[in-house]
């Protein structure tokens, strides 16, 4: 006899047109608890758990298998889908928890934790996420460098929730549309959910996209869910289950290959970070697919993969997975926001907890209720469903006040203002630059010539110095160099000391060329950060400034990979510092290379808050013996290049003023204004005299 158990009958008769619904695989159930545990590491910031987020591809290609199978289950008991009962249902399962969280964010979270930021932006985050189109509101506002120094919303996570929700409602319609296209012959529809797969997968190779966009966009991600439905089809066939069954060494390879699949996706959320460039190039997919064994394998009535999914403790974990997942962001950022100095591990182990305690008491007496129509409603609930939307859409347009100077710089605003202003700023001309030199006559009689008495003495040199001309001064470097641009260019444009230049402050890009850094999460520059020669080349030759400042600091000291390198290190290593070193003498030599003079600025420390509730690396990036460092090697190139590069030491005159919230709202970067008043007090004519001597010196 084949069938000698309940896991072998429950397998075989998986989705069996006899069935009422599918049957329980407790391998699957272990399977969401396994990726919500890596969830939760990822978002608790633990650096040996940078892959963590990819959990959630998980859960899309679990969603979609499960999904696909009850769809086919109906279809073959009934020749069609209840298209209303379906998503009844999936809005009993997931509403509940949902509109609890986004209601508890806007009572509890908004007024009493977040910041001026994210009070800012929280109406559009919790409509976007109520009416499940969150993934393209966050695309649309645009995940830019300065999200990495304010604090994130607290429903960040529902753009997945966004995605499955919008396939919960599109994929049932396409299903019918493909079922009646193919007459129900399952390869035919393998087939064809296979080629959308493929779709989904090559659009970013076809076309041009950020990796935001990719990572956040329905379209890009629905592969994972679409291969989920294709081996929902496979498995659908009732020969194909026996034989894997029946035929030991098939379901032995198919055991092997689940495991192996597992081991592979643990040790991607351990080492693989969210910056890993063909992750969204088909690596995404690529991970589907070994979602796809792994569930297979879950599935078997045995086997390694299936015994350690099925424990208890993870099934436990898998059943309040969805609660646990809706509710632990925002609990994570206000412990973060609450207590910023906490250990990481204590304040994890807060947020867990609390976390924890939540979900249970949410699985208990509202989401599982709810499901099985046994409170707080009886059958549909549409209007208990349409009373908590208009309840939380109330909340959402509560007033929030948000003060101006608690808010962290907008960067592209600035970077878009820093163009209009050098725009607009006066050319360079006769009326901008000083008078050529006079030289006052010496007070003599004229006499004739005497032939016999040899040729007259010099005159006598002049009595005044020469007046150099008021510079064009452009700026290079990060964003810090784009703020400070603003305020010196204002100061320069008020008291006729300076001429604004386009220079290149670019956001998020430093001067050193690492492979990879770690602040929030693991990133390697851009291209558009690692051009800066050429970029800075075509800025002078367009501009022809007289001065130009390097501004460089944050993305300097981070932890840092070297090319070459197999271990991340930072300055302070000697190798890290020749590195360094190396690239800002390559980097003066760019900018004095049309004749301007460089100026080097010493970075201030950090302000102490500026890791609040960041990552460890973030807090091992701001530590002021790293800037020390940095600065040292500021004064070593200028050292090494006396004839055209001069430092000025901003970090000395800042010091009294560095935990100065006035100075910076983040803790990172002064503000236009500020800098503006530092530059009448100091910076301005601190430069205008470095200026003034390199250009009496050389003449």
């Amino acid at each position: 006899m084949l069938i000698v158990d309940s896991a072998t009958r429950d397998f075989v008769g998986m989705t069996g047109p006899a069935r009422g619904r599918m049957a329980y695989l407790p391998g699957l159930d272990g399977l969401r608890g396994i990726a919500v545990i890596g969830v939760l590491a990822f978002h608790a910031g633990f650096e040996r758990m940078v892959g963590g987020y990819l959990g959630v591809s998980t859960f899309f290609t679990l969603s979609g298998f499960l999904i696909t199978s009850l769809l086919l289950q109906e279809f073959r008991r009934t020749d069609g889908v209840a298209l209303r009962p379906f998503w009844t249902r999936r809005v009993r399962r997931l509403w509940p928890a949902s509109l609890a969280v986004l209601a508890a964010v806007m009572l509890l979270f908004a007024p009493f934790i977040a910041t001026a930021d994210q009070r800012a932006t929280m109406r559009g985050d919790v409509l976007s996420s109520l009416l499940e189109v969150a993934n393209w509101h966050f695309i649309a506002q645009g995940q830019s460098y300065a999200d990495l120094f304010i604090s994130p919303s607290p429903v960040l996570h529902f753009w997945s929730l966004a995605i499955e929700e919008q396939f919960y409602l599109l994929f049932p319609l396409l299903l019918i549309g493909l079922w009646r296209w193919c007459r129900g012959r399952h390869v035919w529809l393998g087939t064809a959910l296979a080629i959308l797969a493929l779709c989904s997968m090559l659009e970013p190779l076809i076309f041009t996209m950020s990796d935001d966009r990719i990572y956040f966009g329905t379209d890009t991600r629905a592969a994972e869910l679409l291969l989920g439905g294709v081996l929902a089809v496979v498995l659908a066939s009732e020969r194909v289950r026996v034989r894997i069954i029946a035929r030991p060494h098939v379901g032995r390879a198919v055991a092997v290959a689940g495991a192996a699949a597992l081991v592979l996706q643990m040790w991607w959320w351990w080492s693989l970070p969210q910056s890993t460039s063909w992750l969204y190039r088909g690596g995404f997919t690529l991970y589907a697919l070994l979602s796809c064994a792994v569930i297979t394998a879950a599935a078997l009535p045995t086997g390694p993969t299936r015994w350690v999914l099925s424990l208890g403790a993870l099934r436990w974990v898998g059943m309040r997975s969805f609660g646990i997942y809706v509710i632990h962001w925002p609990i994570f950022l206000a412990v973060r926001q609450t207590w910023p100095d906490l250990n990481r591990w204590v304040s994890t182990t807060i947020a867990v907890s609390v976390t924890v305690a939540l979900a249970m008491a949410s699985y208990r007496f509202l989401e599982r209720p709810v499901r099985t129509l046994r409170w707080p409603v009886s059958g549909h609930g549409v209007g208990p469903a349409v009373l908590g939307v208009g309840l939380v859409a109330a909340l959402a347009f509560l007033p929030l006040p948000v003060a101006s100077s608690e808010r962290a710089v907008d960067f592209e605003a600035r970077l878009d203002d820093y163009r209009s202003f050098v725009s607009e700023s006066p050319q360079r001309s006769a009326s901008t630059t000083a008078p050529p030199p006079t030289v006052l006559p010496a007070t003599t009689v004229p006499v004739a010539p005497d032939p016999t008495v040899g040729p007259p003495p010099p005159p006598p040199p002049p009595t005044t110095l020469p007046v150099p001309p008021v510079p064009g001064v452009a700026w290079f470097g990060d964003s810090t160099a784009l703020l400070a641009a603003m305020g010196y260019g204002v100061w320069g444009r008020d008291s006729g000391g300076a001429v604004a230049v386009e220079g290149s402050p670019v956001l998020g890009c430093g001067v050193s060329r690492f492979v990879s850094v770690k602040a929030d999460v693991t990133s390697s520059p851009s291209a558009e950060c690692r051009s800066w020669p050429e970029r800075w080349a075509r800025e002078l030759d367009t501009g022809r400034p007289e001065v130009a400042v390097l501004m460089a600091s944050v993305w300097e000291v981070p932890d840092a990979l070297l090319p070459g390198a197999n271990s991340f290190s930072s300055v302070g290593d000697p190798v890290v510092d020749d590195f360094v070193r190396n690239e800002f003498l390559q980097a003066v030599d760019v900018l004095s290379s049309r004749g301007a003079m460089v100026v080097l600025v010493t970075a201030p420390h950090f302000a102490s808050w500026a890791d609040d509730g960041r990552a460890d690396a973030v807090t091992r990036q701001l530590d002021p013996a790293r800037t020390d460092r940095f600065n040292q090697l500021l004064g070593e190139v200028a050292a090494q290049r006396p004839d055209t590069v001069r430092l000025i030491d901003l970090a000395t005159f800042v010091e009294p003023r560095v935990e100065d919230p006035a100075l910076r709202v983040d803790g990172v970067h002064i503000g236009i204004d500020p800098f503006n008043q530092l530059s009448a007090d100091w910076f301005g004519p601190e430069l205008q005299r470095v200026w003034e001597t390199w250009w009496r010196a050389r003449r």
